[in-house]
């Protein structure tokens, strides 16, 4: 009921397949948990549980009753292990902790023993704290309804020390035999249960995370195949409307920044593609279209993918012949191999392009607001239009950021509207800007006084909502890209960098040429915004300097970093990082902070001090659409009104632009990636 792989009330030996995500909602008087689940590793399950205690108020200062909030919530996090594997003759072997992070009111530690004879799961357990000795159960499959399964279990629970219990009424919860029945079909799941007359529910949903997409790609457009007449070297050298038809070309289909070269032997290309989410699909759509448009008799082709208008990784067909056959099913991907070098791509690479660049002629172009369109972006509502280098310009009406337990009201949220504007005014070089319209917020309306003995670099969110008038500027800066040297990257950034801080700084990112690993190291000089969302600022200051290692396991899609240095208030220390990419490419993960910012705000003390923490999730949309995008949907689950640990908003960050485009988080490096079609 809680969200852990169990039978009803008690947990078992089993967890769902590596990659299972489940979300559901259940209700067990008294407690009602919204909760969420996932396999993070084929041995290890994780959950976390939002629990609304039905009838029990909630208490402000001095123990009055605080109607504000409603009844009682609390969240908590549980984790389960498999140890030992089931085999012939010995079962499963499990080891658990609930609510092992939060506020420890449902804490329970156990071991438990499960093994399946015939249709029937046996398991039997022993716990402490909330769980109160022994405790098991069976569940038994239908051979005659898949799907069906009849559940019975002892439920050892103390519930009548459980947190209030004489007021919420689970005093009155005797616990021991439990029966249900549950049904699963697809993705969908439900049980029902009853205890001694107190009637339970349960249901779920169940995404399996391992899965490359979850909808077909029936509007994916299909790779260029249209013929044309070819152009002779000498025609093509002679008239830039060969290359000028070649950009446009690729152009329209979702590619930006272009620059073209040709030297008479080799058709080289430096590009990106917005849509696109996997680099190596995107090269072998580029490659197609130069083929098909690139003058007759050209020997080698060599594409340089780039990042924030940079090169990241270079493609070099040194056979075109080979790749023509290859398009046309002649030739398979191994025999390719033999013909394609990949590799990091270097600065000598860009000089070269740049020496036989061809000035392509661009036209008139549209007016600056034409060719806006409706996109998918992981919002509602977005639109979008996109010029031939990496401009753009992008209004979404309606978004929404949701911000839970506060003192006096569950939940609070600012529903808002953004007008994003980008300018590419150089080589790596981009203006950027934002500005954000609240349409309605309750955030402002918090009562609690900030009483952090840091300083407020986050802890003042409501006063920023407040006093900003509803409309602000988010953000107004120059990034700067570069490549000093091969799988070296800097970024330079001036201005303001979010909604409370401005300042000026950079990131440094190295990447080894063989290895899982990559560090860099940032350096900012910040200011704190005046809450008013202007041109004003406060007296704070300070300098955020990080350090940080990327250590990747490919064959688990797991990558773990650690950053240590000097954190937004001042406090130094050191933040860990864990984050599992699933072959779908949805990625959840979580952090902790331990710095010497001694936080003693409730419900940290003197002697056991609050550190930051927290989780996330970075969903890949294109795995749920009928068509390729690399829009993602982010979301995090963090404290919002602490300062310790805290970070700036990074004006963009090298390592997470990186690890995309080289797919670093997957194990595949882009240097080896499908040429995909």
């Amino acid at each position: 009921m809680n969200g852990q792989t169990g039978l009803i009330n008690m947990p078992d030996a089993r967890i769902e397949s590596d990659g299972i995500f489940r979300f559901g909602a259940g209700y067990f008087d008294p407690y009602q948990p919204f909760w969420a689940s996932v396999t993070v590793l084929p041995y290890i399950e994780l959950s976390g549980r939002y629990t609304r205690i039905r009838g029990l108020s909630t208490r402000g200062p001095g123990g009055f009753e605080d109607k504000g909030f409603g009844d009682y919530k609390d969240k908590a996090f549980d984790t389960k292990a498999i140890l030992l594997k089931e085999g012939s003759w010995w079962p499963n072997v499990a080891l658990g902790w609930q609510d092992f992070t939060g506020t420890g009111l449902f804490s329970a530690k156990y071991g438990v023993l499960s093994k399946r004879l015939g249709n029937t799961d046996y398991s039997l357990g022993y716990g402490s704290d909330r769980i109160d000795g022994l405790f098991g159960g069976m569940r038994h499959y239908s051979r005659l309804l898949p799907g069906l399964a009849l559940v019975a279990e002892y439920d050892a629970y103390d519930y009548k020390h459980d947190f209030r219990a004489d007021e919420s009424g689970a005093v009155d919860r005797k616990g021991g035999w439990t029966w249900g029945a549950e049904y699963r079909w697809g993705w969908l799941g439900a049980r029902v249960a009853d205890q001694d007359g107190d009637f339970g529910v349960n249901a779920w949903v169940s995404v399996p995370l391992m899965e490359k997409e979850f909808v077909p790609k029936i509007y994916e457009p299909a790779p260029y195949t249209r013929e044309v007449p070819k152009a002779s070297i000498d025609q093509w050298l002679a008239d830039t409307g060969y290359a000028a038809r070649l950009a446009r070309t690729l152009n329209e289909r979702g590619f930006r920044d272009i620059r073209l070269a040709f030297d008479g032997h080799t058709l080289s290309a430096s590009l990106t593609n917005t849509r696109i989410s996997q680099t190596g699909r995107a090269v072998g759509r580029a490659a197609r279209i130069l083929m098909a448009l690139g003058p007759e008799g050209t020997q080698e082709i060599e594409i340089l993918y780039t990042v924030e208008g940079v090169p990241a990784v270079s493609y070099r067909f040194t056979d075109t012949h080979k790749l023509e056959r290859y398009f046309e099913g002649l030739l398979s991907r191994q025999q390719l191999d033999h013909y394609l070098e990949i590799g990091y791509a270097d600065p000598l690479q860009g000089e070269r392009l740049a020496a036989d660049e061809i000035d392509i002629p661009r036209g008139e172009g549209s007016a600056f607001l034409e060719g806006i369109h409706r996109t998918d972006e992981g919002y509602l509502l977005s639109f979008r239009r996109e010029f031939t280098d990496l401009s753009s310009i992008q209004l979404i009406p309606f978004s929404v950021d949701v911000f839970f337990n506060d003192r006096n009201g569950a939940a609070r949220f600012d529903l808002y509207s953004t007008l994003n504007y980008r300018k590419q005014i150089g080589d790596g070089r981009f203006f950027e800007s934002s500005v954000r319209a609240s349409l309605y917020e309750n955030v402002s309306n918090v009562a609690q006084e900030n009483d952090s003995e840091l300083p407020h670099v986050r802890s003042d969110i409501g006063k920023y909502l407040k006093d900003s008038k509803r409309v602000r500027l988010d953000k107004l800066l120059l990034n700067q890209y570069l490549q000093p040297a091969e799988r070296v990257y800097a970024r330079l950034s001036a201005g303001i960098y979010e909604m409370m801080f401005a300042g000026a700084g950079g990131q440094l990112l190295y990447l080894p040429e063989q290895g899982d690993w990559a560090a860099d190291v940032s350096l900012d000089w910040l200011r704190q915004r005046d809450t008013r969302g202007g041109l004003y600022f406060q007296s704070y200051t300070t300098v955020m300097a990080l350090g940080a290692l990327h250590y990747r396991l490919p064959g688990w899609g797991l990558t773990a970093t650690v950053r240590a240095g000097r954190f937004l208030a001042k406090d130094k220390g050191v933040r860990f990082e864990l984050k599992r990419r699933f072959r779908s490419g949805i990625t959840f993960g979580g952090w902790y902070t331990i710095t010497d910012g001694d936080d003693t705000t409730g419900p940290g003390s003197p002697g056991d001090p609050y550190y930051d923490k927290g989780i996330f999730a970075s969903i890949p949309l294109g795995s749920m659409l009928p068509k390729d995008t690399r829009a993602r949907a982010e979301f995090s689950l963090r404290p919002w009104s602490r300062d310790v640990g805290q970070m700036v908003k990074s004006p963009g960050d090298l390592y997470t632009a990186f690890e995309r485009t080289l797919m670093l988080d997957n194990g595949d490096y882009g240097l080896d990636s499908l040429l995909g079609q």
